[in-house]
């Protein structure tokens, strides 16, 4: 009898190896995709404020200023 208690036991060291390893993965897939949206909206960030700063006016140059022309 002692043997079905082995392999019960081996069984059930196997299952919770694999669902420790079903986790990991999908903790490290969660923290992937963390990265991928934070970088993203960096990037966004990023191009927002490169159309905000090429959309500004240029400011006049100093010999322009100096020749009277506005």
């Amino acid at each position: 009898m002692s043997a079905a208690g082995e392999a019960s036991d081996k069984l059930l060291r196997f299952l919770y190896f694999v669902g420790a390893g079903v986790i990991c993965t999908k903790a490290i897939n969660t923290y992937r995709d963390y990265e991928q949206k934070k970088e993203a909206s960096d990037a966004v960030t990023a191009a927002e404020a490169a159309l905000t700063s090429a959309a500004a006016p240029e400011p006049a140059s100093a010999t322009a200023a100096a020749a009277g022309k506005p």
